[in-house]
Parts: C-alpha cells; sequence; structure tokens
C-alpha cells in the first residue's frame, strides 16, 4: 500500500459532508504495520476546524465491541477461562432451557437469536444479577445458528460474562488488559467533562454518562456493547495494532481463530467480534479486501484493518447526530457516508 502526503478526494468529500449538514467533525487515519501514515480533520466541537486534534474523543459506539469486548474474551479464551463452543449456560447457570446451550460463538458473530433489549430503568452494578436476568428472559427470535440479527444484548451478556471470569468490572479489565499494553491512554467508559469531546447524540449527558447508546445509559456507561469514548491518536494505535494480529495482546493463533468468519451461509460475514468483510459488505466501497476486519460505530465511527492490502482505516465522525437533528434515517446516513468515504480513499489510493 503505498500512501500520499495528501487525498484530495477523500478530503473534498469530508468537507462537503461537513458543509452540507451531514456531520460536524470528522477525523480520518490510514497506516500500516508501522503505524499512522496518514491523517486528516475536518470541522471540530462547536464547528471551529482549530479546536480538533489528536486528542478530540468521539462517542465510538458499537466499535467499542472489538475495542473491549471481543479482545477481552480472546484474551480470556487464551488463558484458558473460556472457549468459542461453550454454551451460554456453563457461565450462565440461570440461563432458560431455549438459550442454555446456545454457543458463545453465535453470540460473537450476532446468529444467538437474541434481539435487543433496552432496560426499562437503570441498573447499576449493585443490580447486576437482576441486569442479566432481563437480558435473557426474552424468547428467541429465532434457532440459534440459523439466521443473522444484529444484538447488542447478545455483547450486553458477554461483558457480564468476562467480569464474571476475572470478577473485576468491565472498564477496569479495559483498561489494564488492553488500554495500557497498546498506550492507548485517553480511550475510557465515562471520560471526564471536558469541551475537547464531539457530542454524538441529542441526548443531554448525565454527568460522566455521555455515551448515546440507551442501553449503555442504563448501565451507567459501562457496557459490552457501546460506551468507550476514544480519539485519534489512540485509534490509531489501536488499527494498527489490529493490523498486526494484535500482538502485545494475544499469540498469533488465538487473533487467526477470532478472524475466521463464523457465518458462510447468512447474509453478512461475521468474525468472532469482528465484521467480515467481503461481498456480502455493502459499506466497503470497494475499498477492502475480503477477510478485512473490523467495525462501525451507530455515531458514524469505524475501524478495519484489510491484512491483504496492509493498510488499516480509522474514520470518525458524528453523522448520527446530524441525521437525528434533520429527522432522517441515521443508520442509513451513516452507511451512506462510510460508502462514500471509502470511494473517495480508494480513487484517491490508486491515481
Amino acid at each position: 500500500m503505498r500512501f500520499k502526503e495528501s487525498m484530495p478526494r477523500a478530503e473534498a468529500f469530508l468537507r462537503e459532508h461537513i458543509r452540507a449538514g451531514g456531520a460536524g467533525s470528522v477525523a480520518l487515519s490510514l497506516g500500516d504495520e508501522t503505524g499512522e501514515r496518514y491523517r486528516f480533520f475536518a470541522g471540530g466541537p462547536g464547528g471551529e476546524e482549530t479546536r480538533q486534534n489528536g486528542k478530540t474523543l468521539y462517542d465510538m459506539m458499537s466499535v467499542t465491541k472489538i475495542l473491549v469486548t471481543a479482545p477481552l474474551f480472546h484474551i480470556a479464551t487464551e488463558e484458558g477461562l473460556v472457549s468459542p463452543e461453550d454454551p451460554l449456560g456453563r457461565y450462565f447457570p440461570e440461563a432458560p432451557a431455549d438459550k442454555a446451550e446456545t454457543p458463545l460463538w453465535m453470540l460473537l458473530s450476532h446468529c444467538s437469536g437474541l434481539d435487543r433489549y433496552v432496560y426499562p430503568e437503570p441498573m447499576g452494578p449493585d443490580r447486576r444479577e437482576e441486569a442479566i436476568r432481563f437480558q435473557l428472559a426474552h424468547p428467541l427470535r429465532f434457532a440459534p445458528g440459523t439466521r443473522y440479527l444484529y444484538s447488542c444484548s447478545g455483547f450486553v451478556l458477554l461483558g457480564f460474562l468476562l467480569e464474571r471470569l476475572w470478577n473485576a468490572p468491565l472498564d477496569q479489565l479495559f483498561a489494564e488488559k488492553i488500554a495500557a499494553p497498546l498506550g492507548m491512554t485517553d480511550t475510557c467508559f465515562c471520560p471526564r467533562e471536558t469541551e475537547n469531546i464531539v457530542e454524538g447524540t441529542l441526548k443531554p449527558p448525565a454527568g460522566r454518562i455521555r455515551c448515546s447508546d440507551e442501553i449503555n445509559r442504563r448501565l451507567f456507561g459501562v457496557s459490552g456493547n457501546a460506551g468507550v469514548f476514544s480519539c485519534l491518536d489512540d485509534m490509531a494505535r489501536f488499527g494498527c495494532s489490529l493490523l498486526r494480529g494484535h500482538p502485545a495482546l494475544m499469540r498469533r493463533e488465538t487473533f487467526e481463530l477470532a478472524a475466521r468468519d463464523r457465518t458462510p451461509a447468512l447474509p453478512l460475514g461475521r468474525a468472532l467480534g469482528y465484521v467480515y468483510a467481503d461481498g456480502r459488505y455493502g459499506q466497503g466501497g470497494g475499498l477492502y479486501s475480503d477477510g478485512a476486519i473490523g467495525h462501525t460505530g451507530f455515531s458514524g465511527t469505524e475501524c478495519f484493518a484489510d491484512p491483504k492490502q496492509g493498510f488499516f482505516l480509522v474514520s470518525l465522525s458524528n453523522t448520527s447526530l446530524y441525521t437525528a437533528i434533520r429527522k432522517e434515517n441515521c443508520s442509513a446516513a451513516c452507511a451512506a457516508f462510510r460508502e462514500g468515504l471509502h470511494r473517495a480513499i480508494k480513487a484517491d489510493l490508486e491515481e
């Protein structure tokens, strides 16, 4: 992969996205196994481009799934604490019969039959057992493994499972086992109140609970499906680590098992926690090779690594906020934004 000092098509696309009211802040990073090779900012908190830098925090939303929950699960696998093939009931004896035999890999790959279940009221750490029972109580939408249905609830349960394995809260596990080894000094759940945060939601912050995901907010800002805030400096470190197979976190064999497509017969490729990009991935815009892995966030964020072409990509934005203001479909707008950005990047790299 050959990188350039400037990428005029991608930069023009991002500036036009902001000018047209598609977002207020965007940030882009591209790199290879040696680290970041290109970055670009447009807009910023309050709309002033000069106020954004490498430490400006974004609501990562579902990118949390590959920042926290998936790699912690793989580390636990390597330590012999859990296996992707283990049934859910081994770790949740309270699981009803329709879920007890579901292998954990199906939760990681969104084919478990679990839907998205939002708590009717706040559930703090002192109500953890009640929160688990709530997620397990709902009937499955389909028999496990037969269909694909994106499920935040599966990752909420996986977050609870990790807390049980290590007897520690999820935010502490992330800080000690992922952020510290990778040098991600600013990435965290529940960030301190600061002006250098890009607002990603119409919902007002509740103190340090700022994530726009309602499940996460009901769990006081820490959950396995969403809640992490990160910046371009840290996400470039993470993207580089992902491209290299997370050598500071796990053995190569463990990572390769995690990065394999688990849903070849279903509508979207899914590895153990990751989107598996191939012809089924509509947002790729022709940029990614088959086998690239990563994840997107509802706010307008993404992080992908493409081992075949040897690059990682991080794009951050608050597209969902601006589409919500216009009362448009946020998911569709974010998907169109990413596809357009990927096509522009591909054109720049091929020039």
